[in-house]
């Protein structure tokens, strides 16, 4: 997720003109239910779940937001190859790694 999303996003909620990376959500008066519907919103439209505790730092910024998001989505998809690489059979795991014992 870009900054432009998170701006889009927060101009919906919000109902204010977002036009900066270093807007700060709770000066454009953001508060907690905002906060909820921003996460359901990230989450129904782009699949990212993000810890609550990460946006209700400090200088919550539009860049702030943007990168969590990106990290999260990171994650997520580390520990989607990591998920599949566990159900591999141990020499088919070997095999990908150039070993040469494939079962």
């Amino acid at each position: 997720m870009n900054e432009q999303q998170v701006m889009r996003l927060w101009r919906e909620i919000l109902g204010v003109e977002v036009s900066s990376p270093s807007d700060d959500f709770f000066e454009l008066g953001g508060q907690s239910l905002a906060m909820v519907q921003f996460l359901a919103r990230v989450e129904s439209e782009f699949g990212v779940s993000l810890p609550i505790e990460v946006l209700f730092a400090e200088d919550l910024t539009v860049a702030a937001a943007a990168r969590a998001i990106q990290e999260s989505r990171e994650e997520e998809d580390v520990a989607d190859l990591l998920a599949e690489v566990d159900r591999l059979p141990g020499g088919e795991i070997r095999a990908l790694l150039g070993g040469q014992d494939r079962q």
